[in-house]
């Protein structure tokens, strides 16, 4: 499952579980249309691709095994599960592994939609990751800790602290995504200066 800029993130994944002899459907999902890049790659990373667009009409699909959608990803993946998106080749039970990249929101929403809407269609031994995109410096190296996140345990509720430079891609149902929010909102500050800054050097730019 990817969300915007995440699904950049999936395509050699998605190619290397193909070649290890593994079904892919990938749910590609963005807030507008003109916001969708490198189809080409997506298609050859699934087997089959669920296009969700938030910005109706939504996409065409380029494939006859494809479907789009029309709306967020958690109604895309309801819509999937209740047979009502087309058949995309894999059922929700046949489905052993789900990784999300995308937004800490979206994330956060297919864990809740995981154990939720969905959990009627899903395995309970689904192993799902989540690739936590949190703030780092160091990359890497567990040294400047601007990337440590709370995990959860389900079942005891005890929390601990991993740096995730060192371990990315968490178990969704553990990772703190409140905590996350707060982290990735620490460099906001810079972030707006940032775009302002590279906003200036554009427009000054000689036209050539």
């Amino acid at each position: 499952v990817g969300g915007g800029r995440g699904n950049s993130v999936l395509f050699s994944i998605g190619e290397s579980m193909r070649a290890a002899g593994g079904r892919v459907l990938y749910f590609a999902c963005y807030r507008r249309t003109a916001d969708r890049f490198c189809t080409d790659r997506i298609e050859a990373a699934a087997d089959a691709v669920g296009w969700c667009c938030d910005e109706a009409p939504g996409f065409v699909p380029g494939r006859a095994g494809d479907r789009t959608f029309a709306g967020n990803l958690v109604e895309a993946m309801l819509a999937w599960a209740r047979g009502e998106f087309g058949d995309l080749g894999v059922a929700p039970a046949q489905v052993d592994r789900l990784l999300a990249i995308g937004s800490d929101r979206m994330m956060a929403a297919v864990a809740a939609a995981r154990l939720g809407p969905l959990a009627t269609w899903l395995r309970p031994d689904l192993i799902a990751l989540a690739s936590v995109n949190s703030p780092m410096q160091c990359m890497l190296k567990e040294i400047c800790a601007q990337c440590l996140q709370t995990r959860i345990d389900p079942r005891t509720g005890e929390t601990r602290q991993v740096f995730s430079c060192f371990e990315q891609d968490q178990p969704l149902g553990e990772v703190d995504f409140t905590m996350l929010d707060q982290r990735l909102r620490q460099n906001a500050l810079q972030e707006r200066q940032t775009r302002v800054w590279l906003a200036a050097c554009a427009s000054a730019r000689p036209t050539p």
